[in-house]
């Protein structure tokens, strides 16, 4: 069998639960749902990713012709992912000594990140094949969000390099491909804007009730969510800090993180002690995928208050749920939140989000004609629409596109 496309992700798994490690969050989400949706459209998917658990088995089955694999690289452990740079040349020769043992061939490279945009330049060039690469975040980006944010100068130097070097870059969003052309001189036909996706089958309203229960939350309280990776860069401090700022009556619901041994969470438990508000915050830990439609349904509003966010995968899926989002103005959030009327973005500041988390709990008009309006914004998000984008740009640097269909 003919496998077309080598996916590569080095320093996280597509089967890793968003919010459960520090590196699973949306790209995880992203890469398995392309994938999938390839395999849909009868186009064979390897994702390499590194082996952190020495039980986890060599191939892991996706779905319809497409595949997890894991490769050793380094010690089989989690490692964070700024001291995986040495192991890249392993990483490499492993993907490579699994081509060869399974007879396979490539027909292109498309990298995640830019550890695994390093991994694919060599193998690219092994192959000679085409490089499709995505960021999902840029080191200049995140030091003019935060510039205090630890970012290896390795890595903004490797980006250049990589920047210049594939064949397409995959950007979410305008605004990327902005930051592209401009902290990073990229070519701009080397650059296709296609945003990320949401499942629209699975991501549908749920009755509020029945998911306030399913959850033991409370009936009678309004509730704001927040999902996703526990990093200070995403923001679950400041959602803790505009609840200090609010009504009593209001409560909030973080999912990510493990509750036990997180010290990322019991930093965060710290906090709303010390706000005095540990009565009102609910700690639920990473919920697996298919938990994450009832907790959408189950909360008024999401906040999304992170530095920067090339996408922002959580407020397409609460959209989708029916619920809408008050963001930080950054990055894809702008073009996901439709500014008073699927919700608000707002400056990155507590009392900012305070205000308007309280005007849209104190308006139910406001709040019911927002839900409704939610799930139609982001239809354009669906899977297949943006996997057919992404087989464009295959096609395009392919010279005989008949080989992604070759089984």
């Amino acid at each position: 069998m003919r496998h077309a496309i080598a996916m590569l992700c080095v320093h996280t798994s597509p089967l890793d639960m968003p919010g459960q490690t520090p590196d699973a969050g949306g790209m995880n989400v992203y890469i398995r749902s392309l994938a999938r949706e390839l395999g849909q459209r009868q186009i064979a998917v390897d994702i390499f990713t590194r082996r952190t658990d020495e039980h986890l088995p060599p191939i892991v089955p996706l779905g319809a012709r497409t595949r997890v694999i894991h490769v050793e690289a380094g010690p089989v452990a989690r490692l964070p992912k700024q001291d995986l740079y040495p192991y890249l040349p392993q990483f490499c020769a492993a993907v490579e000594a699994f081509r060869l043992g399974e007879g396979l061939t490539y027909d292109l490279v498309h990298s995640h990140y830019w550890l695994s945009a390093c991994a694919g330049l060599e193998l690219a060039r092994r192959w000679s094949v085409p490089h499709v690469t995505m960021f999902h975040t840029l080191a200049r980006v995140k030091l003019l969000s935060d510039p205090c944010s630890q970012e290896p100068p390795l890595r903004a130097q490797m980006e250049t390099r990589i920047v210049s070097a594939v064949d397409r870059i995959v950007a979410a969003t305008a605004e990327e491909r902005w930051h592209l052309l401009n902290l990073y001189a990229a070519s701009p036909r080397r650059i296709s804007v296609i945003p990320c996706g949401v499942d629209l089958r699975h991501f549908v309203p749920q009755d509020r009730f029945q998911a306030r229960q399913r959850y033991h939350l409370p009936l009678d309280r309004p509730l704001i969510l927040f999902a996703g990776r526990l990093d200070p860069f995403k923001g679950p401090d400041l959602l803790l800090q505009a609840l200090a700022l609010m009504e009593e009556k209001v409560e909030a619901v973080i999912v990510g993180g493990k509750l036990r041994g997180d010290r990322e969470l019991q930093r965060l438990r710290r906090l709303a002690a010390s706000l005095g508000l540990t009565s009102r915050v609910h700690f639920l830990g990473a919920l697996p995928p298919c938990e994450m439609p009832f907790i959408y349904s189950a909360v008024d509003v999401t906040v999304v208050p992170s530095c920067n966010e090339s996408f922002g995968l959580a407020a397409v899926e609460s959209l989708a749920c029916g619920t809408p989002v008050v963001a930080t103005r950054v990055g894809g959030l702008a073009a996901i939140v439709r500014h008073g009327e699927t919700g608000y973005l707002v400056p990155r500041c507590p009392s900012f989000f305070a205000e308007r988390l309280d005007f849209m709990l104190h308006h139910p008009l406001l709040l019911a004609q927002m839900r409704r309006a939610a799930r139609p914004s982001v239809m354009r998000f669906n899977w297949q629409q943006i996997a057919t984008q992404v087989m464009t740009v295959y096609a395009e640097l392919l010279s005989d596109t008949r080989c992604l269909l070759a089984q």
